[in-house]
This record gives structure tokens, C-alpha cells and sequence, in this order.
């Protein structure tokens, strides 16, 4: 058995044919012979392959349009000879008088098989072009919001003269304490921002240049495969012209897909051009040349010269330059703090606790399946053995003993030691920065 289906013999199946082909080709049904069969059968494939013309024109990129198509069009139309139909064909020739006949039908038997399995390869072909035209949706998102991407990327602009005015105002070392401060909060929400931008152009710049340093080639099983139908009809000469007329059309199908993926590629190019070219910000001085990964650099060591002589003010018994020394180490510390916090509190977020309470509120089949044992007592002859099997399952759900249930419960358990590991190792994160900074004269810099 596979599933709930029975598992028809060939003999059934033959009549299902035989019932559908008399409905199809009702002509048939009045004199039926190995040349009405013969006809039956490329009429057959025929509207299998005329469907799969229309298949091999689709854009579709699920699976169950596309290749499951192709599985259903070939289980009803075109495989069906070589899998059952020549049971029938077989036992007409052994009774068919007529010699000349015989030996024409045992030809078109022979050449029908051997095309038959020639079109399997459209499965491969199907697959092939579902997967180009995923890659072509995908881009399409790409080039869809390209515009709206280079406007962001572009914005900084007006910040980057802000950076750069305030930094002519440090070169002339006439700032007041009071005056730092000020531009030190003119330049608080830029370097989040341009962080942001930094990690999110380069994973960008990385991701599409990966796609396209390379022009990839169409894969040469498939090559092969439109080959072998561009030649069909010198392949298979005693199969009937109507059906080997067909593949050869079919290969400009197919190649029209990948046509459609290298011209999606070239607006990809062309819409992100001056990204991948490196030309993005070249009119911004501050950001000429750098590396997109860098590109909160220059509000980086602006920030440090600020609080630098920020500090000096306060600490005339330091020079500058320690100073800005042990804010610069700060900064690589504060940053890697930022991180471990944000990675143990993920650890154990809120979102994973609720997973493990949903976890533990279905292990074992929950409710659900207390209200099917609760059926199946009511149903069931008391004292007996699948009495007792739901009964003893149905008393470990109740309890919370259930093998599901424990084991969901351990780890609600390790949540629960692993959450007071975290906050305890949070404090003393924080202590310690606190701590450091306090030491420098500068406020926190975690991000809680």
C-alpha cells in the first residue's frame, strides 16, 4: 500500500485505459485493431505534448505548477503506452492475422517506447526552468526597488557635510567644553546610521557581485537535452511527424528562459552601477575611497577627537594624546560589549520562551489528543487492550508525564538556568563598562 491507495494491477489499469480511450477516440470503439490502437495512443501523447508546449512557456516558479504539471501530464498522456498501454497492444498482435500489419505495428511498437523515453528529459528541462525563473523573480525584486535602495545609500550626503564642517571647527582648536559637547550631539545619531549603511552596502555589494562576476553558462546536461530534441525527428523516423514536428519548437521555449536571466542580469548592472563600480559616493570628499565597510569611519575618529579634547579639558593632568588612546581602545571595547550583549540577550528572548511554552502546550498532542483518547474510551470495550493503552496514555498527559512532555519540560528547565546565567553575566558586563567609562569621563555607551 502507499498512503491510503490501492495498488492497482496491470489488468485494472488496462480497462481504465480502455474506458477512458473509447470516451476520447469514440470512433474506436466500433472496430478496435493495432492500427486503431496505434492511432489511439499518438493521439495520446500528442495532447501530452501539446500541453507541454504550453508548460515549457510558463514563468511559473512553484513546484507544484511546474514540475508537478509535468508528472500529471506525463502519468496521463504520455507514458501511458510504455507503462500499461502495450499490455493491450501486445495481445492484439499475438492474434492479428494480417502479417504486414504485425510487422508495421511492431515497428511504431518499438519506436513509440524508445521516443517515449526520450521525453522523459522534459522532466529535467521543467526543473532546470523553474529554477532560472526563480532566479529571474528574485532579481526582479532587486531591480524593483534599486531606486529606492541608491536614494538611501545616497542621503549621507547631507550628513557628511555636517561631519565635515564640524571638523574644520576641531582643526581650529577655539571650541569650549561646552561647544564640543554640543557638536559631539550633532553627531550622535549619525554613526548609527552610517553603521547600519556600512553593513548593509557591503553584505549588498558582496551578494550582487557574487552573482554577476561570473556569466554563468547554460548547464550542459540541459544543452544536450535541446540538442537531442532539435535532432528528434532524425532520432525516432517511424514515429508519427506530428508528434517529432513538436520538440524542435520546444527549444526556443526553453531558451527564452535564459535569455530573460542574462537580460535580468544586465539591468541588475545597470541599475546598481555606480555601487559596484565603487563610484556610489565619489563626490563626497569624506567618503572618497573608502571601503563601503568603513563608511562610518570619519564620524568615528571625529567622535574620538571630540571626546578627546573633550576630556582634556576636564583631565589637564593627561596628555591628548593618551587620551585619545585609551578612547579609542574604549571604543573597540564598547563595540564588542554592544555585541555580547545583544548575543545573550537573543540567548534567551522572549520570542524562544514562548516557542518552548507552545512546545510544551502541544507535546504529546495536547488537548487534541486527550479529546481522541477521551473518544476512543467512550467507544472502546471496557477492559480492553486498546481500552487500556488510551486510557494509561491519556493519565500520563493528564499528569505531565509523558515521555513528550518531560523532555519539553527539561528544556523549559535549561531556558530557565541559562536565562539566570545571562542576567548575571549582563550585570557584570555593564559594571565593568560603567566602570571604564566613568574612569574616562564619559557617559555609558551600551545600548540596553
Amino acid at each position: 500500500m502507499r498512503g491510503n491507495k490501492p495498488r492497482w494491477s496491470a489488468t485494472v489499469l488496462v480497462v481504465v485505459l480502455l474506458t477512458v480511450l473509447l470516451v476520447v477516440f469514440p470512433a474506436c470503439a466500433q472496430e478496435r485493431n493495432v492500427d486503431t490502437l496505434i492511432d489511439s495512443y499518438d493521439s495520446l501523447v500528442k495532447q501530452g505534448m501539446e500541453a507541454t508546449e504550453r508548460l515549457l512557456k510558463s514563468t511559473k516558479i512553484e513546484k507544484s505548477e511546474v514540475e508537478g504539471v509535468w508528472n500529471d501530464l506525463n502519468e496521463r498522456f504520455i507514458s501511458v503506452y510504455s507503462r500499461i498501454g502495450h499490455i493491450e497492444f501486445d495481445s492484439m498482435l499475438k492474434v492479428d492475422r494480417n502479417a504486414s500489419r504485425v510487422s508495421r505495428a511492431s515497428e511504431w511498437d518499438n519506436s513509440m517506447k524508445l521516443f517515449i523515453h526520450d521525453l522523459q528529459n522534459v522532466g529535467e528541462v521543467v526543473a532546470w526552468q523553474r529554477k532560472v525563473n526563480s532566479d529571474i523573480f528574485h532579481i526582479g525584486w532587486d531591480i524593483e526597488y534599486a531606486p529606492r535602495k541608491m536614494r538611501e545609500f545616497t542621503d549621507v550626503r547631507e550628513q557628511m557635510r555636517t561631519v565635515d564642517r564640524v571638523a574644520e571647527e576641531v582643526k581650529g582648536g577655539k571650541l569650549s567644553s561646552a561647544q564640543i559637547q554640543r557638536r559631539l550631539d550633532d553627531l550622535r545619531p549619525y554613526r548609527p546610521g552610517l553603521e547600519n549603511m556600512s553593513d548593509s552596502i557591503d553584505r549588498m555589494v558582496k551578494g550582487l557581485s557574487e552573482n554577476l562576476k561570473l556569466k554563468p553558462e547554460m548547464d550542459k546536461r540541459i544543452s544536450q537535452i535541446l540538442g537531442n530534441w532539435t535532432n528528434i525527428k532524425a532520432r525516432h523516423p517511424n514515429v508519427n511527424s506530428e508528434l517529432t514536428d513538436m520538440p524542435p519548437n520546444w527549444v526556443a521555449l526553453a531558451k527564452k528562459h535564459w535569455e530573460n536571466l542574462e537580460k535580468a542580469r544586465e539591468d541588475v548592472e545597470k541599475a546598481y552601477g555606480p555601487l559596484l563600480n565603487g563610484t556610489l559616493f565619489s563626490d563626497v570628499p569624506l567618503l572618497r575611497g573608502l571601503p563601503y565597510k568603513d563608511l562610518a569611519k570619519p564620524v568615528i575618529e571625529l567622535e574620538i577627537e571630540l571626546k578627546s579634547q573633550l576630556v582634556s579639558a576636564a583631565r589637564k593632568e593627561k596628555s591628548v594624546e593618551e587620551l585619545r588612546k585609551a578612547i579609542a581602545e574604549d571604543e573597540e571595547l564598547t563595540k564588542k560589549e554592544n555585541e555580547r550583549y545583544r548575543e545573550l540577550h537573543a540567548s534567551v528572548s522572549a520570542v524562544k520562551l514562548r516557542e518552548l511554552m507552545l512546545e510544551d502546550a502541544r507535546a504529546a498532542g495536547g488537548q487534541t489528543r486527550i479529546r481522541d483518547l477521551q473518544i476512543i474510551i467512550a467507544r472502546t470495550p471496557e477492559g480492553s487492550e486498546e481500552y487500556r493503552k488510551a486510557s494509561e496514555e491519556m493519565r500520563l498527559i493528564n499528569e505531565e508525564r509523558h515521555p513528550e512532555q518531560i523532555a519539553v519540560k527539561k528544556k523549559l528547565q535549561e531556558f530557565y538556568a541559562l536565562e539566570k546565567k545571562v542576567e548575571e553575566e549582563i550585570r557584570k558586563l555593564f559594571e565593568e563598562h560603567d566602570r571604564r567609562r566613568k574612569s574616562l569621563g564619559l557617559p555609558s555607551g551600551l545600548h540596553r
